[in-house]
């Protein structure tokens, strides 16, 4: 219980049993005195063993996501209304997503893709994230979509 690295003694404290030390065992019934003392002292911190991380791939979406989501929207013929249908998404998500100030997810990057035919995720090693593909705005949150009444 206190920690130290003493002789170990088994004892029953309130329905449990466990070793401790001989000071400790006054707040139980002594089961059984062990003959055998700790010989792995417990690790500390600096004793511990660090593992090299090992790399990762992350997928980014690229930094002119913008510009090539509009250009390719645009050489379909569609109208951010039309095209929000064709992917069932709102309009509004479409409109941040061509102006920049809303950052799509892997997956709807993914649906991007497909539909427009155009790369929007790059995949990059971990530590080597390019700064302008980090996202700077939380995305989209329950506010973005609330009408305040009190605003007018």
């Amino acid at each position: 219980m206190c920690g130290r690295n003493k002789p170990l003694v088994k004892v029953r404290i309130e329905g449990a049993e466990m070793f401790v030390c001989e000071r400790c065992a006054k707040y139980g019934s002594i089961i059984k005195t062990p003959q055998k003392t700790l010989n792995n002292p417990v690790k500390t911190f600096s004793q511990r063993q660090v593992f090299p991380r090992r790399k990762e791939v992350i997928e980014v979406i690229v930094p002119d996501y913008p510009k090539i989501i509009k250009s390719a929207r645009e050489s379909m013929g569609l109208t951010q209304e039309q095209f929000a249908k064709k992917l069932n998404e709102k309009t509004s998500v479409m409109s941040k997503l061509e102006s920049g100030s809303f950052s799509p997810s892997i997956d709807l990057a993914r649906k991007l893709e497909r539909v427009l035919k155009i790369t929007l995720i790059d995949s990059v090693e971990d530590g080597n994230i390019p700064l302008a593909s980090v996202d700077k705005s939380p995305g989209l949150t329950m506010a973005d979509f609330i009408k305040d009444k009190r605003k007018k």
